[in-house]
């Protein structure tokens, strides 16, 4: 499941700017992300078009062309749970904006712009570069420690799984009740046999599928 972290601010305050910077050192981390941009104005295509008369029946839709392709999904406000599905196999992603939503937010400003009805801020990144406290007010130069913590926090998420997967070295998301039944099978199977005493702390089994 991907860890979701909000990049939150006042308009033209730096939100993309910043944001654009942590996944690119997320991804230099050897992690996979996404990104969600919130903007208030339409994105949909046209209702008399393809995509709008699928969008407007409340049916997800691709819109493919030359350079890409464009999801489209036909509601305004988009949920935490909504989020997921667009990003199933990521690792973090990061949604610009979004102060409304419940999630673990960075907010673009010092803590005195703060607005009261803003909640979830782990950190801020003061653009004025007034100064900064080490781990919770970081300032331009410092978005690679900034990043460091959103990893770190993934990373830790991920720590709370009783199991985790790989194949042929990619990681493969898992949810909650898939690790801990992938747990509990090779548990069962792997401490019977001889010279296994526990796997208590945690224990790394390679298994190699012959042709």
């Amino acid at each position: 499941m991907p860890l979701l972290i909000a990049v939150s601010g006042f308009k033209d305050g730096g939100k993309t700017t910043l944001a654009l910077a942590l996944l690119q050192e997320i991804l230099s981390a050897g992690l996979s992300a996404g990104f969600v941009k919130h903007t208030g104005e339409d994105v949909l295509s046209p209702k008399g078009t393809d995509t709008g008369r699928a969008s407007a029946l409340g049916i997800s839709a691709v819109y493919w062309g030359r350079d890409g392709a464009l999801l489209e999904t036909g509601t305004g406000e988009i949920s935490r749970e909504k989020i997921l599905e667009f990003f199933p196999g990521k690792d973090v992603v990061i949604v610009e904006g979004a102060k409304n939503i419940p999630l673990p937010r960075i907010w673009v400003g010092s803590p005195e712009d703060l607005p009261p009805d803003v909640k979830g801020v782990f950190a801020f990144f003061d653009r004025t570069g007034a100064g900064g406290d080490g781990n919770r007010i970081f300032v331009p130069g410092r978005e690679k420690e900034l990043a460091g913590q959103i990893i770190e926090m993934y990373e830790k998420a991920e720590g709370d799984q009783p199991a985790s997967l790989f194949v042929k070295g990619k990681r493969i998301p898992l949810k909650p009740f898939v690790s801990g039944m992938i747990a509990g099978c090779l548990a069962g199977l792997v401490l019977p046999l001889k010279g296994v005493n526990s796997l208590k702390g945690g224990a790394e089994i390679y298994l190699k599928q012959r042709k």
